[in-house]
């Protein structure tokens, strides 16, 4: 029989191999470049790519609602402590009758600690939602910069530093600490004596309200870490679909 010149050349094992491991596909079609009929890709791998995008969806809305509320937690504390002291730094030095309106030896260090530990979250917080803004690609190569295992640190050290400032504030109101003399009975018998200079029972709750926030602040956080833990859960079950589809492409 005579050689047709329009006959398809014999295709070969590397081809169909590849042709393979780029699409699902099924034999019998010699007309196709790879010999190769290829179809659609199977309804299973689709369901899981979908599920897989409302996932990464989800998780980012959740992440950025998370951090939004914990820097919204941290503005108040921030606030109320740096008034407190402002108001202490202030007013110490005014004498009426003979003393001044504080405890005879005042500690502020747990009005420092928790100033200082909401700024540092106000600050962290800004930061990346200012990446946000400019753009969630923007956003997402930050956070691959810093990787999993720098979150897991920075989630980490921000839940502890959170729970033991708010356990040292409660800790430190022994009735010398700017929270603990203003809420105090003896700040009660002077009021009428500094009414000009402080009202001790605004600057009481204020501080109350501080403590409250901060113990939400410690939850949201912890919050915030199961979002990022489901984000790495969603990364590599991401890779582990790619990485079957791959090696085993007929898999699905």
């Amino acid at each position: 029989m005579p050689y047709n010149s329009y006959a398809q050349p014999p295709i070969s094992l590397e081809t169909k191999h590849q042709a393979s491991a780029q699409s699902y596909a099924s034999p019998g079609n010699l007309f196709s470049p790879s010999g190769y009929q290829q179809i659609a890709e199977p309804p299973d791998l689709e369901r899981i790519r979908q599920k897989d995008y409302r996932l990464k969806r989800q998780i980012r809305i959740w992440k950025l609602v998370t951090r939004v509320f914990t820097f919204l937690l941290a503005i108040y504390p921030l606030y109320s402590q740096a008034t407190t002291l402002h108001k202490f730094l202030s007013t110490r030095d005014i004498i009426i009758g003979g003393r001044n309106a504080w405890a005879k030896e005042t500690t502020i260090w747990p009005t420092i600690l928790l100033l200082s530990t909401s700024s540092a979250t106000v600050l962290v917080s800004l930061l990346i939602l200012a990446s946000y803004l400019l753009s969630v690609k923007h956003a997402n190569t930050t956070e691959k910069t810093v990787g999993t295992a720098g979150f897991v640190i920075e989630m980490g050290a921000h839940i502890a530093v959170w729970v033991a400032t708010a356990v040292a504030y409660r800790l430190g109101q022994t009735g010398n600490d700017l929270w603990g003399w203003t809420c105090s009975d003896k700040a009660d018998q002077i009021q009428d004596q500094f009414q000009a200079v402080i009202d001790f029972n605004n600057f009481c709750n204020v501080q109350s309200y501080a403590w409250i926030l901060s113990i939400a602040q410690a939850v949201a956080l912890i919050v915030t870490g199961a979002v990022y833990y489901l984000a790495w859960r969603r990364m590599k079950h991401k890779e582990r679909m790619e990485k079957d589809s791959i090696q085993n492409p007929t898999h699905f």
